[in-house]
């Protein structure tokens, strides 16, 4: 009697383990894909987080300071005190002095250092894609002048890549009374 001294696998068990092989590679796959995915989104997430949050904290320091023309027991803004305030658009003088002015260029957020329209704007945020600005007075209804002004409200909307981040803040100047 003759024994078989020849060793290996049969094919079967070799189609059997490449098929396992594949479902691992495939279940493998997927999971990294649905990884990077979920990165991607909370990267997005975190970007329009942090654009808006320095937005809204810029824009309510500067809004806050603003400045109002005293008369008698009350200090409310006049025209010269805030020249434009429309619903894209706001310029005013702060309690310094200074000329500035907040609006939307594109899908960037400007801060105007200034209340000419010549005069230099930074960026504050990217990725805006509204922005719209409420004047409003102390009963809360629509005020129509700067003298009636009360509290300025900014409605604005952000976006990158597949996140979107609508914010909103109302600011009451300081030196109003």
């Amino acid at each position: 009697m003759n024994k078989s001294t020849q060793s290996g696998f049969t094919l079967i068990e070799l189609i059997l383990s490449m098929v396992l092989l594949g479902i691992v590679a495939v279940t493998a796959g997927m999971l990294i894909y649905q990884a990077t995915r979920s990165f991607e989104a909370l990267s997005d997430q975190k970007e329009v987080t942090q654009q808006s949050t320095l937005a809204l904290e810029r824009v309510s320091r500067e809004l806050r300071l603003m400045k109002c023309t005293a008369s008698g027991n009350s200090c409310t803004a006049s025209a010269s005190d805030v020249p434009v305030m429309t619903a894209s658009e706001i310029r005013f003088l702060n309690s310094s002095y200074e000329g500035r002015g907040l609006r939307l260029d594109g899908n960037t957020l400007k801060l105007r250092d200034g209340t000419g329209a010549g005069d230099p704007e930074y960026a504050l945020a990217t990725g805006v894609s509204s922005l719209t600005f409420e004047y409003l007075k102390s009963d809360g209804t629509a005020a129509a002048s700067a003298a009636e002004l009360w509290t300025v409200s900014m409605n604005m909307a952000l976006a990158s890549g597949q996140a979107t981040l609508d914010v909103k803040a109302s600011v009451h100047p300081r030196g109003f009374r």
